[in-house]
């Protein structure tokens, strides 16, 4: 099965994706296009290759022994595959926020200036660069007056908002999520989300979620996962009341999880 962006730009296009692991096929044949300014939510249940698909858009997939890549991920026009692109600037241009906060024990300046130092930014732009990512990230009021102060002091919600601005800094087109708010109290998640929902406008966000209630409230379409293969896709509301194939419904009632 594929699925199209409903004729809007095109950023991403994912074409007949297909993860091997030694024993196993995590992902079949999966092809899917990214618009601009849209946030999709990638569901299905445990197991179904939801992380493995995320971790694809952006060769993080790499990263992991054994795993083999077939198909294409085309980012405006460029394969990202291609082995004459260079993986750090795929990541520059296709970032990445991880299930936990993964902040450095540096200062939060630090923490979201990280990217732009490596590479190689002058520090009158990683200043710019860094106020306006924390703007983006929702973060920058809370903190604009203790910039020094050590990152791991910020709450868990803080911390995974500071991950958001050091992904926005090196100015991504492209921001893969990979469930978020799942080790977030309601009030942090709450928020997380509100900052998702803003991002959207200018960015194409690909959330992963295990809580369908979640996708209802931030996402424009969702991409349902069963066992490897893209099953249904839609946009939000019409996926979730009206599910076209029965797996999908079995996931959304909580039939299976």
């Amino acid at each position: 099965m594929s699925g199209d962006a409903n004729g809007h730009d095109v950023v991403v296009s994912v074409q007949h994706l297909t993860v091997r692991a030694p024993q196993r096929t995590i992902l079949d044949d999966v092809s899917l296009d990214f618009a601009a300014s849209s946030l999709t939510a990638v569901v299905g249940p445990s197991g179904c290759g939801k992380t493995t698909f995320v971790r694809s858009l952006n060769r993080m997939v790499e990263l992991t022994p054994g795993l083999e890549v077939d198909g294409a991920v085309v980012y405006l026009g460029q394969d990202i595959y291609d082995p004459r692109v260079n993986p750090v600037m795929v990541r520059r241009r296709i970032g990445m926020v991880f299930q936990r906060p993964t902040v450095f024990p540096t200062s939060i300046f630090e923490n979201a200036a990280f990217g732009l130092r490596l590479i190689g930014e002058e520090i009158s732009e990683i200043e710019r660069e860094v106020e306006e990512a924390l703007l983006r990230a929702g973060l920058w009021e809370e903190v604009k007056d203790d910039l020094d102060r050590p990152a791991l002091s910020l709450s868990g919600g803080q911390q995974q908002r500071l991950c958001i601005a050091r992904a926005l800094a090196t100015q991504p087109r492209v921001l893969l999520l990979d469930e978020p708010t799942s080790a977030l109290d309601p009030a942090a998640t709450q928020r997380v989300e509100a900052t998702m929902q803003r991002l959207k406008e200018d960015y194409v966000l690909v959330l992963v979620t295990h809580n369908v209630a979640q996708a209802a409230r931030v996402s424009d379409r969702i991409a349902v996962l069963h066992a490897g293969h893209l099953i249904e896709v839609g946009p939000t509301a019409e996926v979730l009341e009206r599910p076209r194939n029965p797996l999908t419904a079995e996931f959304i009632t909580g039939r299976f999880s």
